[in-house]
């Protein structure tokens, strides 16, 4: 019958068609192994505290507590230690200078805002104010 001819070469060209291609695992992807360093050899870093800004109060009335908090944690998220607070608009700040100089000599690292208020409030030495000399008033022997 033509219909079962039909089938026949269906059948047939399948059968054609995987001898061509082989064996079709050959063609998946495979897993290889990678050598990795093992653990002692690489160095962990550890997240470091920094010395930050929290925002509260209302809109268009902040309020910022100093906080020490992991570098990698969200700006409100919770701090180590709350070590004073800042009001930008009374002008105003209740700082704990020993605890703040135990966590930067402890490897703290404050953010830029906080630097400034703390060398404004000499809690941390300000930086050396480089003057600038013309090279005409200067005369060499």
């Amino acid at each position: 019958s033509p219909q079962g001819a039909r089938s026949l070469s269906l059948k047939s060209g399948a059968t054609m068609q995987s001898s061509m291609l082989g064996n079709t695992r050959a063609f998946q992807a495979q897993r290889v192994a990678v050598a990795r360093p093992s653990r002692a050899a690489v160095p962990t870093i550890e997240n470091r505290v920094s010395l930050r800004f929290q925002r509260f109060g209302r809109k268009k009335s902040p309020f910022y507590r100093l906080v020490a908090i992991e570098s990698k944690d969200r700006r409100e998220g919770r701090p180590l230690e709350y070590l004073g607070w800042y009001d930008p608009m009374k002008k105003e700040t209740n700082l704990k200078a020993p605890e703040i100089k135990k966590w930067i000599s402890n490897g703290a690292q404050p953010s830029d805002s906080v630097r400034s208020l703390l060398q404004k409030a000499y809690v941390i030495e300000p930086k050396a104010v480089r003057v600038e000399v013309p090279k005409d008033a200067v005369k060499m022997p």
